[in-house]
């Protein structure tokens, strides 16, 4: 995705935190200090009316690169432009009113834009919306092409990607500002290791055909988009535009649906639900935790080590339903694994407490990984996320699972469950990766509250 669109995006996503949060502001200060009672409608205009403000007189650009201050700058004229529609809009304010209530707006507005603008330029903001993210790319291919398309703006799909490393079949071709990690043949190999976001492919097409055929393979088989060069040679800026005068840059082989828009729809989607999951949840979660707490020594809330997208590691949040020492006791009951593959799965773990295993059989014991939703590490709907010793042991197609991020339920989980073999569960998770959808994820987490409820194969 290019860097301008990503910009966009980023824009729209602060001009509703700027518009939304001076509406709550100014709509709980008028609350809290009594002050004629709280017009939401009034409150709900001005912050509309700021972020169109914004939006109009701002460069997000500008906007992006402020620091607090330059921030308060930028923004008071949008500001004062509000606050100047809302006199329009309702001239029945009074001027005592007025002369109370825009002053106050205007401090509001003001330091919540520099606290937010702040806050929408960090890297937590950047989870929100993943497409943000600066992407990992690895190269195949080192030349003077890799350069210019690294340097090319306007075809970057991130500010500023993280070069993972190269590989050539050639030491003398690779620049020594990019790490090199051996030849092609050890694409698979790389993959597995590394988190990539992207294989960019600049071998020369017509000498390397087979090459870069293959590369596109295993990137296909693992879930990793590939980038190629959409012509295999260059011949002027006037040879490289399509009939509607558009320039062409590169072709993506992917795998995995996602547009930029899509995946926002899905992230936003993630936010608002987990919000509101776990203000509906906190009564039975606090009780949980009292139940954990007192039936067994050890904290109430277990951390673990899992694989989220790409590979990236992240600590999943959980309920503690084993003893506080289960881990440095798994060896002792390997033995017992009544499951194949590279998961270990008892039905009657002698290491689960008594209250442990209502938690299990009722799932409650997953709500706190809402945490890992809202913090981006995780969505509602997606395959479950391994552990690292797990992923060790995948062979290369079941890494295709990998492709979008882990979730709280998955076909499997409402297909069966740990009834089910893991060749079938893989195969599931592949077949959402492939082809998930908005409609769909919705439809499954319809479909995981008779599945959560009826109990079967939750152990």
């Amino acid at each position: 995705m290019s860097a301008p669109f990503q910009d966009q995006i980023w824009f729209l996503g602060a001009l509703l935190l700027h518009g939304v949060v001076l509406c709550a502001l100014v709509a709980g200060g008028q609350e809290l200090f009594g002050y004629g009672g709280t017009d939401l409608s009034s409150c709900v205009a001005l912050g509309i009316s700021f972020s169109v403000a914004i939006g109009v007189f701002v460069r997000p650009a500008r906007l992006r690169r402020a620091g607090p201050m330059q921030t308060m700058r930028l923004v008071t004229v949008p500001l004062l432009l509000a606050m100047l529609s809302m006199a329009l809009i309702y001239p029945e304010m009074g001027a005592e009113q007025g002369m109370l209530l825009l002053p106050a707006c205007l401090v509001i507005g003001l330091v919540s834009s520099a606290g937010l603008q702040r806050l929408s330029s960090s890297s937590g903001f950047h989870r929100v919306l993943p497409m943000d993210d600066q992407p990992r790319i690895l190269l195949v291919g080192a030349n003077e092409r890799t350069q210019r398309a690294l340097s090319a703006p306007e075809r970057l799909p991130g500010t500023h990607p993280i070069v993972v490393g190269c590989l050539d079949d050639d030491a003398h071709r690779w620049s020594a500002s990019w790490r090199h990690l051996g030849s092609v043949a050890r694409l698979e190999s790389v993959l597995r290791e590394q988190v990539v976001d992207e294989v960019w492919v600049q071998l020369p097409l017509r000498s390397h055909y087979e090459a870069v055929e293959g590369v596109i393979q295993t990137c296909r088989v693992f879930g990793v988009p590939a980038r190629v060069e959409s012509l295999p040679f260059h011949g002027g800026r006037g040879l490289s535009r399509d009939e509607h005068g558009r320039q062409l840059g590169a072709v993506y082989q992917v795998t995995v649906t996602g547009t930029p828009l899509r995946l926002l729809a899905k992230r936003l989607f993630d936010i608002l639900g987990a919000a509101l999951l776990l203000i509906f949840t906190t009564p039975l979660l606090l009780i949980a935790v009292l139940l954990v707490k007192a039936t067994s020594r050890g904290p109430a809330l277990f951390e673990q080590e899992r694989i989220g997208l790409r590979g990236r590691k992240f600590t999943l949040y959980k309920l503690r339903t084993m003893l506080v020492d289960a881990e440095a006791r798994e060896a002792g009951v390997q033995h017992l694994n009544e499951k194949d593959g590279p998961i270990f799965k008892v039905r009657n773990d002698p290491r689960i407490t008594w209250i442990g295993r209502l938690l299990r059989r009722t799932s409650i014991d997953e709500l706190p990984q809402l945490i890992n939703v809202l913090r981006g590490e995780m969505s509602l709907v997606g395959p479950r996320p391994a552990r690292p010793r797990e992923v060790r042991r995948y062979e290369s197609w079941q890494h295709h699972r990998l492709a979008v991020r882990p979730g709280l339920t998955c076909t499997w989980q409402v297909s069966g469950r740990s009834n089910l073999s893991f060749e079938e569960w893989m195969q599931l998770d592949l077949e959402y990766t492939r082809a998930w959808s908005l409609g769909g994820d919705v439809l499954l987490l319809l479909r995981t509250i008779p599945a959560v409820l009826s109990m079967r194969g939750a152990w």
